[in-house]
């Protein structure tokens, strides 16, 4: 049911994003990761259902399961059609994310792991070895962080005991900062740990507010930070450490995951606590903006009516008639409107 109401939203957003602007074009379409390097029978088993069928939670879940069992295909294979399904629902990750009308990017995240926590009891009854899923998250990590992230996310759907020791390597800055693409694997950690995590996964993600220095990769650790029920205390140290005013939204994201978490009351005394503690206009004057009501929903970036694009750094968007085209470094993906 949600996927259907995200799906509503989304194609009334598709006439202001793309209704005056030229299509893509077919050969830079062609170099594109989902083109140049998922195979042409992948691409159309996905396409073979259209793209609302895929919003319907019980579909995607049951398709994902007869996916997974199809023994045909490899792992590596089971990983690129886990990946495909997340396009079409908009879940994909590759530097950009899509947040919801009157949502925070935590509240989004936390839409996004309830429906991944379905989609993991969907398929808790499969005893499937994720062996090979997981040596192909360890031989793409410094090669392709889309192939390794999804690799690992669904091995974290299908056996969570075993990909929580596992995330206490995955976990770590160095491995992560590490990767060929640390953001978009940092993204796809994190989303694991959301699903799984234990007390050296915790202390890792908390050695990452302390590591990371740009601002969607240290919302991603927020995000599984706070999809748990863990303290607070290194929230108050980051928030107030942090001198950069480019991660205002990083510890937006942190105070929204607070909101969350706790009264009313209590979260508004914290908020004028860092007011009194903190020694920097910039912080100083936002948390007064949150605690006077000025930033809708708490978050910098949100809308009442309209979805916003979120970028991580460096990745730039273009809009065009049959989708957004996604620049991230060297990597080019497209997202179609169908």
């Amino acid at each position: 049911m949600k996927k259907q109401t995200l799906l509503i939203l989304l194609l009334a957003s598709c006439s202001v994003f793309f209704g005056q602007v030229r299509p893509a074009n077919k050969l830079t379409l062609q170099k594109t990761y989902y083109m140049s390097q998922i195979s042409q029978t992948l691409r159309d088993y996905v396409d073979k259902h259209e793209k609302t069928a895929y919003f319907n939670d019980a579909f995607f879940n049951e398709q994902l399961k007869e996916i997974v069992l199809n023994k045909s295909f490899s792992d590596k294979e089971k990983a690129q059609l886990f990946y495909l399904m997340q396009k079409k629902i908009g879940f994909a990750f590759v530097g950009s994310d899509y947040i919801p009308p009157a949502q925070s990017y935590f509240t989004h995240h936390s839409g996004k792991l309830y429906l991944m926590q379905a989609t993991k009891k969907t398929l808790k009854d499969l005893n499937y070895n994720v062996s090979g899923l997981l040596r192909l998250a360890d031989s793409a990590l410094k090669i392709d962080n889309i192939l390794s992230g999804n690799a690992l996310l669904l091995a974290s759907l299908l056996n969570t005991d075993k990909i929580t020791k596992k995330l206490e390597t995955y976990t770590k800055p160095t491995v992560i900062l590490g990767a060929k693409n640390p953001e978009i694997f940092n993204h796809y950690v994190c989303m694991s740990a959301s699903i799984s995590q234990n007390s050296v996964v915790a202390a890792n993600l908390n050695q990452s507010l302390l590591t990371f220095k740009r601002e969607g990769m240290l919302e991603d650790v927020f995000c599984a930070l706070y999809s748990r029920d863990n303290f607070v205390s290194i929230m108050k140290h980051y928030i107030l450490a942090e001198k950069n005013p480019e991660n205002e939204l990083a510890i937006q994201t942190a105070l929204c995951a607070l909101a969350a978490k706790v009264p009313v009351a209590s979260y508004k005394k914290s908020i004028e606590t860092l007011i009194k503690e903190s020694k920097e206009e910039w912080k100083t004057k936002m948390c007064q903006d949150l605690l006077d009501n000025k930033i809708p929903y708490n978050y910098g970036l949100s809308s009442a009516e309209n979805f916003v694009n979120k970028l991580w750094d460096g990745v730039t968007e273009t809009q065009y008639a049959d989708g957004t085209m996604i620049l991230n470094g060297v990597l080019m993906e497209f997202d179609p409107n169908n």
